[in-house]
């Protein structure tokens, strides 16, 4: 029998179906660009910690070995700080990030996180480590998590990356809970079959989604935007989990009830206002997506840990629907923070008048954050944000086929509303990947031609996006005009 380990653990308590095929390999990976990116930005955050304690020793060999030799460092009094030490007790295994020994002669567990907030989120990986290391060690009497400092800038040492917090209390208590739950997930995680299954609000982005609480359900209760928490546990419990099996009685907001209403009859749902909306948009209208890169580790001067950093645009100009006047784009230089020069791109294209069409809030917040960073600017980027238009808004409040399974993301719906526009051919297709892509450069890891391929790609994923822009605003005003 292998081993039980912390995320099979946790998940056990979540939800045993998917702590049953996790322990058994079941889940299938994420193997993503992105993904790696944050695996690697993960790994070199904790080497930027491990600097911290330059008496470090390295617990790194197999498992058996790997428990042993901890016991063996532990014991040994010279030994102050053990990294990626691994613990076993009963069939469970922990592993921490680093043990330090106090003065006194007990141990202090430090466990580094790569988030800048959320310790709540985090007391229960360090409060399972804890309780298992302790069967073997219960001299661990702090506990200490490391978190990313928003005050940290490039060029600063690394003891100013973290934030040094000390959650022993919380730990201990979390700790406690965990050792009465221990048997509980044993026998949840090695039982020949899965325990029944229930649908649950974590189900919906679940990776075995498709085959478990989502197998053969067409149109599934998750389809229902936005439900709350009370009415959902109140189906679930019910057994409910198809949209056609919600009871008449069940209190629905209107566009719940719209959503619910076009899969029981089969039909599209039209506002009579989509006319009047669409008529407020001012002509010529831009059309304007962002691509922007958040990295944990700061990739420019004076950016803080996980902040946000435009880095390229489309901007297509239209002065009737569909007719396309001008494109613009830029993509930055991956060496250097360009969003001053970005900044007055935008107010040179735009001009005094038109709209400016987004899909989303997230171009409005990155320009306004733009005028807070170049003061000088600020006038002129604000009355940019007022012109514009979300049309995920438009779309949310006026249109809905059941196709888009209550969705309203752009990859979610274009290929239903305009099936022959999809991102299937581009290399970079998804807005995770290209916020790594552009990582990858900034950080020196691809050579010249793959920086010239990657800025290829990512202009054409971001022209395709307000190309996608164009073609929606057409649709739904062929929609209005036909209704």
């Amino acid at each position: 029998m292998k081993p039980i380990n912390k995320n099979v653990f946790l998940k056990s308590l979540d939800c045993p179906v998917y702590a049953w095929h996790l322990y058994r390999g079941l889940v299938p990976k994420n193997t993503t660009l992105s993904n790696e990116f944050l695996i690697m930005e993960s790994q070199n955050v904790r080497s930027m910690a491990r600097i911290m304690f330059k008496d470090g020793v390295w617990v790194s060999c197999g498992f058996h070995d790997a428990v042993k030799k901890t016991k063996e460092l532990i014991e040994d009094k010279n030994i102050k700080t053990i990294f990626d030490p691994l613990f076993e007790y009963d069939g469970f295994i922990a592993k921490a990030d680093i043990l330090s020994r106090n003065e006194d002669g007990t141990w202090s567990m430090i466990d580094i996180k790569a988030g800048g907030k959320g310790k709540k989120k985090y007391i229960s990986d360090m409060a399972y480590e804890k309780l298992i290391a302790s069967k073997s060690v219960p001299s661990i009497t702090k506990t200490v998590m490391f978190l990313l400092s928003k005050d940290f800038r490039l060029g600063m040492p690394a003891e100013q990356l973290f934030s040094q917090i000390d959650c022993t209390e919380e730990t201990d208590v979390k700790a406690g809970e965990f050792a009465e739950l221990l048997s509980y997930s044993k026998d949840v995680v090695l039982s020949e079959e899965p325990k029944e299954k229930n649908l649950k609000l974590m189900c919906k982005n679940c990776a075995l989604f498709e085959n478990c609480t989502g197998k053969d359900i067409e149109y599934h209760l998750f389809d229902i935007p936005r439900l709350s928490q009370t009415i959902f546990d109140k189906l679930a419990g019910q057994k409910i989990w198809q949209v056609k099996d919600i009871p008449e009685d069940t209190e629905l907001k209107p566009l719940q009830k719209i959503v619910k209403d076009c899969v029981l009859n089969d039909k599209i749902f039209i506002n009579p206002e989509l006319k009047n909306e669409l008529a407020k948009i001012v002509f010529p209208v831009y059309y304007l997506d962002f691509e922007a890169v958040m990295t944990i580790y700061p990739l420019y001067k004076n950016v803080a840990p996980h902040s946000q950093v435009i880095t390229q645009y489309s901007i297509h100009k239209c002065d009737a629907v569909d007719h396309i006047i001008n494109h613009f784009e830029y993509i930055a230089d991956h060496k250097q923070d360009c969003r001053g020069i970005i900044a007055q791109n935008l107010i040179d294209i735009f001009g005094d008048t038109g709209s400016i069409i987004t899909y989303s809030s997230f171009e409005k917040n990155i320009i306004l954050k733009l005028g807070d960073m170049y003061p000088d600017l600020l006038p002129q980027l604000q009355l940019i944000a007022a012109r514009i238009v979300d049309f995920e808004e438009i779309l949310r409040n006026n249109y809905y086929d059941r196709r888009f399974h209550g969705r309203t993301s752009i990859k979610k719906v274009l290929p239903i509303m305009i099936p022959e526009m999809n991102y299937d051919s581009f290399k970079i297709g998804e807005g995770d990947i290209a916020l790594s892509a552009f990582a990858y450069m900034a950080m020196g890891l691809y050579n010249e031609e793959k920086i010239k391929e990657t800025k290829k790609n990512l202009l054409e994923y971001c022209k395709q996006d307000t190309l996608a822009l164009v073609e929606m605003h057409k649709f739904l005003a062929e929609v209005a005009n036909n209704s």
